[in-house]
């Protein structure tokens, strides 16, 4: 049974329409910069849920294997070109600025998909390791700081319910911000304003919730199989 490539609108958005080479940038418009964006955060969602679909539709683990290693190739190689748009000096405006941080945001979301939740099925295991050590947007000159790989706004909530809850103790949530946010980095952002970082503690996206639950619960598994 063939199957449907779920990376179709990720691929052709990447190589085609956010390639300069084959695209007149300056022809995108701020409109058609929101909806790309709107659409990819739609599509790694969808991608997601399908993927997964997709993999328990199959009964050989060979099989198996084969889809996780070229989705996860084909990941790692948009990665690779939309990081290198992205660092161009074809981006003339904010808007596109936008466009491509986010697909390297929802890009890297899918392939931390891919690696915590079908790693067994990576034919060579070390290639996740290669990822976390070569990526041009994990070894973007965040030399010592730790590098946080949720959005702002998702540890924000982490940071926030840690001290809510006791977990982190500090004198204030403004002084735990403070203390701890210098030395985070993401994989979009090298610095990050602790000031920032605590205000989306309290206005955020509801996808941003879920992620962040969905973290946390896998860590609650992980540490289950210690």
């Amino acid at each position: 049974m063939t199957q449907t490539y779920l990376l179709e609108w990720m691929d052709l958005t990447v190589t085609s329409t956010l390639n300069p080479s084959k695209t007149d940038l300056t022809m995108i418009s701020p409109i058609q910069s929101r909806e790309i964006i709107e659409k990819a955060n739609e599509q790694t969602f969808f991608i997601q849920s399908q993927f997964t679909i997709q993999v328990f539709s199959l009964t050989k683990e060979k099989q198996i294997k084969i889809l996780v290693g070229n989705y996860y190739s084909t990941l790692l190689f948009l990665l690779d070109k939309i990081t290198e748009i992205n660092n161009s000096n074809d981006l003339y405006r904010d808007s596109l600025k936008e466009v491509t941080t986010t697909l390297i945001s929802c890009l890297n979301e899918l392939i931390i998909f891919i690696e915590s939740r079908f790693a067994n099925y990576l034919t060579a295991p070390f290639q996740i390791v290669e990822r976390k050590t070569t990526s041009p947007i994990v070894m973007n000159g965040f030399s010592g700081k730790v590098l946080c790989k949720l959005s702002t706004d998702q540890t924000a909530l982490i940071l926030r319910a840690s001290d809510e809850l006791k977990i982190l103790i500090s004198k204030s949530m403004n002084h735990l911000f403070k203390t701890i946010v210098p030395f985070l980095s993401t994989p979009n952002k090298a610095d990050l304003s602790y000031n920032a970082m605590r205000s989306k503690a309290y206005v955020f996206e509801e996808r941003d919730k879920q992620i962040a639950i969905e973290t946390l619960e896998r860590m609650i598994k992980q540490i289950k199989e210690y």
